[in-house]
């Protein structure tokens, strides 16, 4: 319960940061700082029982289905590693109030404190599918906070995310992997397969995959442009993220790894080479630099190499040497980046070259600094040298020949050169060697400064007590080597190599600091042509390059542009398949019947029908055209004894054709033709295209017997669901999901129809009370005198509606009774919400072909409530099942008044609701005519506004009123039929 409690307490820091950013504004940092402390605590029983020997883990089903379990577990990596996270994170908490200025405290406490709970959760999770959650988790709360950076964090957020993007897609790789061959998403029990000794090809592949993505999140060569790129972030946030937290999450993974890969040699000598090299590398550049958190941001990347050099070799001193320098780096370089903030307080620059002499006026930031350089340097007694001396002490014993080893000792004290020349740098180009004096620097407040210091101070008693650190560096590395490792830490271990080495690394530092000055101009340059951050920059340039150039495929508003790409596609791999898989296939068994004399029949209409619809140029006959097209493939469906899916086609069918009658009242009576010759190979490209359909059709459905999963649905459908329509039990109760997705997408469709087509929006949202509150305004009356064609035109219309009206009389309660009876009874026999839905649509369809003019059918928010209402109605179903019996959409079952009630039926009331929503704005939207702003007639106008109207207007060809229209005409314009007309 102890791991249980930890989390929730940082679920809590998470939600109450919003309420106390508010309140207490950039001082949210300190009930944060105590909540961490909190957090730590409530750890600390745990950690106590994993230094005891005992195991702790706390678990609960997630996905049942997949076998996927909301896991965590407390191990010695899991425990050094959650201690760092929530410590640093509350020293850094307190830190951030007197740094923080901006008025931007809210976004940054908030993804802080979901930072750390991604980290904690990453640290200790026992399932792999949550391991890579937390991990994508911990890359998002990293790209927020250095995007809120300002302008300056824009584009370096966007390459972190790139780079740590590349990190995540080769871990899931790695992850699924693992499931597959394991056949298990625990992290402890896929770990001791013993398929990573049996199979040394298979582990060498996910060791690439895992190394990969710990290089991306650990800043090793060449993902390492990132982390001297993410500085733009506030110092807060590279003091915690960037030197105690988000780096160390690749350490962790290489570390939560190396039991199954320590022995493999792909691991070994990549980590070792790319680590060494990393170190070298990123040393080199941190003493060009002038920037002291640019300084800093290479000289975590050269920190971490060395330590990924020391998880490569893989021994149980290494490994220790590696927990060691991560307790050790975590504690210096965030004290230092803090420290970093402190200079740029006191001084408001972070230019060594702009600096004063800050020893005089900053004495304890000097002091404070001159500490923490002397740990990351290896100073003794530092702590800092402890750990050092350990990595000197691992590359001896790197695999391979003997002469490795030594070449790895040899680039470890390089590198450690090259680290006591940049901590060099920072120590006196910022408080000593600084010659202006015009600067107004003062000292740090103690609110500042303190938290600063802690880490860095704290690690200076450590050192000469580190056999402290015994048990969980010990427990940590035990982990990370899959068997018990039992380290003595001391500060002294008498005259060695290592020791040797440490003083040829302090003689060659002493000789850096005589001669600084002079190094100093030599070094403060770049050595390459160009920088990781144009690398970077230039492969997404290229990317982005190459991903227009293949949109330009298909970037056209026509349908031809798009289909073309698609079909050529379709069509070259059903070539590929006839030439490469169709001879080596084994031919299907013929079946006892192919085809029926229907079957041709159907087959000569539908090629007619399609033939005439290619070649005509007239939309009206299109129109018919398509609509044979789906009459016939509805009497095929009903042919195949599928009356659910025939009765929707048929339905879908008589609605298409209204809503594109609806469209070409607006459009030309014919096409604008093209060429000739664009025609003819148009032509041949649908032939091909269909003859490949055909194809396809006929070799992998055509020609086989049900499948598998049919017969699944046959036999096992009713019992399960206790519906008897098995096309029905499948959209709602086995593919309730899908059929949810489904629904949004319709949801979304006819929103985007809103949004697109109506040009009176603001209208139809919040009609104001001096607003027309019509769907869609009438288009203005041309009202003339008896007799004129406007007039006859009205009449007319009003001729024809009147038998639709006296059908709409007749049948309007028939469909919905129909609809009612095909909604109730759709579990068990044909039906169900979508036809139901389909023929009580048919009711507006009538409705709106029984009016003389345009107008909406229902209120004017109805379409927007039914699609909202229907997509809520579904979902709330699935939470019901959620709530009732743990799975989202898990059907439930009730027996009342004789009758079983399934929600299903619920579900299926909100598909009825979607889709009658879908088809009124469709209606109100396509067959209304287009509105005009500005224009007279706009609004819908009740008699009064007519007869005043009529009354007003003048005859400007003899300038005198204009001949009165009779009361019939005036009805008519009204939209009131004249006295018979009904």
């Amino acid at each position: 319960m102890s791991i249980l409690l930890t989390l929730l307490v940082l679920v809590v820091a998470v939600l109450v940061t919003t309420p106390l950013a508010r309140a207490l504004e950039r001082n949210t940092g300190y009930p944060l700082a105590l909540i961490y402390l909190i957090a730590a605590a409530a750890f600390w029983p745990a950690a106590a029982s994993v230094m005891a020997g005992d195991n702790v883990a706390w678990s609960v089903p997630w996905v049942p289905a997949l076998d996927v379990d909301l896991a965590f577990r407390a191990d010695g990596i899991g425990v050094v590693f959650a201690m760092i996270a929530l410590v640093i994170g509350a020293v850094v908490f307190l830190y951030s109030p007197p740094y923080l200025h901006d008025g931007r405290h809210l976004s940054f406490y908030l993804v802080m404190a979901a930072f750390t709970l991604s980290m904690v959760a990453l640290v200790l999770a026992d399932d792999l599918i949550v391991l890579f959650l937390c991990w994508e988790l911990t890359s998002l709360a990293s790209f927020l906070l250095i995007a809120r950076s300002g302008h300056a964090g824009e584009s370096a957020s966007m390459r972190t995310l790139l780079l740590t993007f590349v990190g995540g897609l080769t871990l899931l790789a790695a992850v699924a992997l693992i499931i597959v061959r394991t056949g298990t998403t625990s992290v402890t029990e896929a770990l001791q397969n013993p398929v990573w000794q049996d199979d040394g090809l298979f582990t060498s592949v996910v060791a690439v995959l895992v190394l990969l993505s710990a290089f991306t999140k650990s800043a090793q060569f060449p993902f390492h442009p990132w982390l001297p790129d993410a500085m733009a972030a506030a110092t807060p946030v590279s003091a915690y993220l960037h030197a105690a937290a988000v780096v160390k999450a690749g350490i962790f993974l290489l570390m939560r790894f190396s039991p199954a890969f320590h022995d493999t040699p792909v691991w070994n000598y990549t980590l070792i080479v790319v680590g060494l090299f990393t170190a070298a590398m990123a040393a080199w550049f941190a003493v060009q630099k002038t920037d002291l958190k640019k300084l800093m941001a290479y000289s975590t990347v050269s920190q971490l190499g060395l330590i990924v050099a020391a998880i490569g070799v893989g021994t149980e001193v290494a490994l220790t040497a590696a927990v060691l320098h991560t307790i050790a780096h975590a504690l210096f370089k965030s004290g230092l980046f803090m420290m970093v903030g402190v200079i740029d307080h006191g001084a408001h620059t972070r230019d060594v070259r702009r600096l004063p002499a800050l020893r005089h006026k900053m004495p304890w930031s000097f002091a404070v600094t001159v500490i923490g350089c002397a740990s990351m340097a290896g100073v003794p007694p530092m702590l800092g040298f402890v750990s050092k001396e350990s990595i000197f002490t691992a590359m001896l014993e790197a695999p391979g020949p003997a002469w490795f080893g030594w070449a790895a000792f040899v680039g470890a004290a390089a590198g450690a050169v090259l680290t006591f020349a940049y901590c060099t740098k920072i120590v006196f180009g910022a408080f000593v060697d600084g010659d202006r004096s015009d600067a107004h620097v003062h000292e740090a407040r103690p609110s500042l400064l303190l938290p600063a210091a802690a880490p860095i101070l704290a690690s200076v008693p450590l050192a000469f007590v580190v056999g402290i650190l015994d048990v969980p560096v010990g427990y940590a590395a035990s982990d990370a080597v899959g068997e018990e490792v039992h380290p003595h830490l001391l500060l002294w271990h008498g005259f060695t190599v290592e020791l040797a080495a440490t003083a040829v690394v302090l003689a060659l530092g002493a000789l850096i600091i005589a001669s600084r000055l002079r190094l100093r101009r030599r070094v403060e340059h770049d050595t390459l042509p160009v920088s990781g951050v144009e690398v970077i920059a230039a492969i997404n340039d290229s990317a982005a390059r190459m991903g227009r150039w293949m949109a330009a495929f298909t970037k056209a508003d026509h349908a031809t542009r798009h289909l073309a790409v698609q079909l050529a596609a379709f069509v070259g791999a059903v070539a590929a398949g006839l030439l490469l898989i169709w001879p080596a296939a084994a031919p299907p068994e013929p079946m006892a019947e192919l085809s029926r004399p229907i079957d041709v029949v159907l087959l000569v209409i539908i090629a007619v029908a399609v033939l005439a619809l290619c070649t005509t140029n007239s939309r009206l006959a299109a129109t018919v055209g398509l609509a044979a097209v789906g009459i016939a493939v509805t009497v095929q469906i009903f042919a195949l004894g599928a009356p659910d899916v025939g009765l929707t086609q048929l339905l879908v069918e008589a609605l298409t054709v209204i809503v594109i009658m609806l469209v070409l009242q607006k459009l030309p009576l014919v096409f604008g033709r093209g060429p000739r010759l664009g025609n003819a190979a148009a032509a041949v490209f649908a032939l091909v295209a269909g003859l490949s359909a055909g194809v396809v059709t006929w070799a992998m459905t055509g020609r086989r017997e049900r499948s598998q999963l049919a017969d699944y649905y046959i036999q096992n459908g009713p019992e399960i669901t206790g519906g008897d329509n098995i096309v029905n039990t499948i959209l709602v109760e086995f593919r309730a999901l899908d059929t949810l997705g489904e629904l949004a997408v319709l949801g979304m469709a006819g929103v985007a129809i809103i949004a697109v087509l109506s040009t009176v929006w603001d209208r139809y949202l919040d009609p104001g009370p001096e607003r027309d509150r019509s769907f869609v305004p009438a288009p203005r009356l041309d009202l003339r005198p008896e007799g004129s064609t406007a007039y006859r035109a009205i009449e007319h219309a009003w001729g024809n509606a009147i038998p639709l009206q006296l059908l709409v009389r007749t049948a309007l309660p028939l469909l919905a009774a129909i609809s009612l009876i095909l909604f109730w009874r759709g579990h068990n026999f044909p039906g169900g919400g979508f036809i139901a839905a389909l023929v009580g649509s048919s009711i507006v369809g009538l409705i709106y072909l029984s009016t003389a003019r345009d107008r909406q059918i229902g209120p004017p928010r109805m379409p927007l409530v039914l699609i909202g209402g229907g997509v809520a109605v579904a979902i709330g179903t699935g939470l019901l099942g959620l709530v009732a019996k743990g799975s989202f959409l898990e059907p439930l079952h009730w027996h009342l008044v004789g009758q079983d009630i399934s929600s299903a039926l619920i579900f299926d009331l909100g598909v009825y609701m979607a889709v009658l929503g879908l088809v009124m704005v469709a209606f109100n939207l396509l067959g209304t005519s287009a509105y005009e702003p500005g224009a007279e007639g706009t609004r819908e106008r009740t008699d009064e506004a007519v007869e005043g109207e009529l009354e007003g207007p003048m005859d400007t060809t003899r300038g005198e009123p204009a001949a009165r229209p009779s009361r019939r005409s005036r009805l008519i314009a009204s939209g009131t039929p004249p006295r018979g007309a009904e």
